[in-house]
């Protein structure tokens, strides 16, 4: 019979090995998200400062004014940006 720890050692470095993979990824995913937030506070904040001027302006057809319409967009980019960094994320863990 062969050595029974040769297994627990497997299993131990396959272990390590994931536990070092999650904390890479986790360290990538941190990072983009703290890109993530600074670029939609950096855009939220223009348009904040800008929106009295903006609210000059209504969007055609929706009768909205333009802050608020740019808000909605910006939100639903930076949705799209999110799912699709993590996507990747998801991919490069595989």
């Amino acid at each position: 019979m062969q050595n029974a720890s040769h297994p627990r050692a497997i299993r131990s470095a396959m272990a390590t090995a994931a536990l070092r993979l999650d904390q890479q990824i986790g360290a990538r995913l941190k990072r983009a998200m703290l890109v993530l937030l600074a670029a939609w506070l950096a855009y939220f904040a223009i348009i904040s400062m800008t929106a009295r001027a903006l609210n000059k302006v209504t969007v055609p057809f929706l009768d909205v004014p333009l802050a608020n319409f740019l808000v909605a967009q910006g939100t639903a980019v930076i949705f799209v940006a999110a799912l699709i960094l993590m996507r990747a994320l998801a991919r490069t863990r595989r």
